[in-house]
């Protein structure tokens, strides 16, 4: 490769070795003792080199966000992109670190998702469950700050994260519904400056402990 230091190519290596391997991109401090340096500034240095001489991108989140540019990556890989795992609440007060607070960084297929970004998020609870959506699963969902009435969302509000139906009322007052008839739909004021739209749910991952219960809840409804 034109252009790169032995040492810097050696770190190119590693990274994509280490993705295929294991899926996701190594740590900073991954890279610092698998090459045995003293510090991190070694690795930032040799980061930033190959960012900027085009053979690396680092996203905006820094943790496990190193991939290699198209035609470093092999062809079976140069179509994922990462999926964050987005813990279950943020700090009160500061709803919009959700997509900050990562927990675990997966990876998925454009193929599957289509044009956008995604995260992943566990759920809990059973608000949900008459749309067969169980405590244990997951959602995909895709980032955006706005909804349509009905969708489904991952909503922020006042450090909580909650996934629910989303709705307006006549004041243009947002609502999240549950999917629950023991449980209510909460009002939030249209001006509420903590409230925030984190993503829209695409999709949904079945946790396999949940298929027989699903499948009773299945029966009741019909």
């Amino acid at each position: 490769m034109t252009n790169l230091t032995q040492k810097q190519k050696k770190v190119l290596d590693f990274i994509s070795h280490f993705i295929h391997k294991s899926g996701q991109s190594p740590t900073y401090r991954e890279i610092q003792a698998h090459f045995r340096y003293a510090s991190l500034r070694a690795v930032v240095r040799h980061i930033e080199a190959l960012v900027k001489k085009g053979f690396l991108e680092k996203g905006r989140r820094q943790f496990r966000s190193l991939m290699p540019t198209s035609g470093i990556v092999k062809p079976e890989w140069s179509g994922l992109i990462p999926l964050p795992e987005v813990m279950a609440a943020v700090p009160a007060g500061n709803p919009r670190a959700i997509l900050d607070e990562i927990e675990e960084v997966h990876w998925i297929s454009k193929s599957i998702t289509g044009p956008g970004e995604f995260f992943f998020f566990r759920v809990e609870g059973e608000s949900m469950i008459n749309v067969g959506i169980l405590s244990g699963d997951s959602v995909i969902a895709r980032k955006q700050a706005a909804a349509d009435v009905g969708d489904i969302v991952v909503a922020a509000h006042q450090g909580a994260v909650t996934l629910k139906r989303y709705g307006r009322d006549s004041k243009g007052n947002h609502l999240l519904i549950p999917e629950n008839d023991q449980l209510e739909t909460r009002v939030i004021d249209s001006g509420d400056p903590d409230f925030l739209i984190a993503g829209k749910m695409m999709f949904l991952i079945r946790k396999t402990q949940n298929l027989k219960q699903i499948q009773q809840i299945a029966k009741l409804l019909v």
